[in-house]
């Protein structure tokens, strides 16, 4: 897909879509914040603790940092040397539990602001972030994009960073992957009446799985030039399964980044 070329993904009513992320999160919100606890004893998160450890020192400066879909802030204390970190999430309930987050004593971010917000229907300034990173939001519910991809592009500093993870299709069995597949190609096609069933027997949330070939394709018609895209499997007892990670840089990258086991 090139650059000029218009994302195949269907049309999606982000607003219609987050309603209904914000009634699920908002009977799940305390059950996250208990499970964070747990995940942050497990390999998945020291995984991740040691790719934001990594980031976030990499830049000899105190920096500013955007968590998008930041939920209960579960990985607020992997940051370091950071000036100011603001964390969005679409659900008010799991940011007034993001205000007690886990390991809260070993934050060392100077200011911390959270915000209720829709990231596909955010705007922030261009160029205000340093390092930009999403951790468990795109799958259920929510779609990587080149429009958004492009957004995160605009809003980094020259020589900023992003990591984010999806989850990888390739988790899913195998009829359930091909319904996927057949439903993305179908979709933009029906009528309106039919869509609405399809979002109704899927409580409004449907899954957006990708195979690593389908993000390698988005970053490549987005504003990026530089990325890779790895997978890596979860070993953690809240969740088994592959998600994928792209590390892109607002800046040359000579080589792909060697993150921890």
């Amino acid at each position: 897909m090139s650059k000029t070329e218009k994302s195949s993904m269907p049309v999606i009513d982000f607003e219609e879509v987050g309603e209904h992320l914000k009634a699920a999160y908002r009977i799940a919100a305390r059950k996250y914040r208990q499970d964070d606890e747990i995940e942050v004893t497990t390999d998945n998160h020291r995984h991740l603790r040691g790719i934001l450890h990594a980031l976030s020192s990499s830049f000899g400066r105190p920096i500013s940092v955007l968590d998008v879909g930041c939920g209960t802030g579960r990985y607020f204390y992997c940051l370091k040397n950071v000036d100011s970190l603001l964390g969005i999430d679409i659900s008010e309930e799991m940011l007034r539990i993001a205000g007690n987050p886990v390991r809260g004593g070993d934050i060392s971010a100077k200011r911390i602001e959270l915000q209720c917000r829709n990231a596909h229907l955010s705007s922030f300034p261009s160029e205000a972030f340093d390092l930009i990173y999403s951790l468990g939001m795109f799958g259920h519910g929510c779609p990587v994009t080149v429009e958004l991809c492009n957004k995160f592009y605009e809003w980094l500093a020259p020589g900023g960073q992003l990591f984010f993870d999806a989850l990888d299709i390739a988790t899913l069995p195998l009829w359930h992957r091909a319904r996927l597949g057949i439903r993305s190609r179908v979709y933009p096609y029906l009528p309106r009446r039919l869509r609405n069933a399809l979002e109704r027997r899927s409580n409004g949330v449907p899954l957006f799985g990708l195979g690593r070939k389908d993000l390698e394709r988005i970053m490549e018609a987005s504003r990026f030039t530089n990325f890779y895209v790895t997978s890596h499997v979860c070993k953690s007892p809240l969740w088994q399964g592959i998600h994928l990670e792209c590390a892109a840089s607002k800046a040359f990258m000579t080589k792909q980044p060697q993150w921890p086991v």
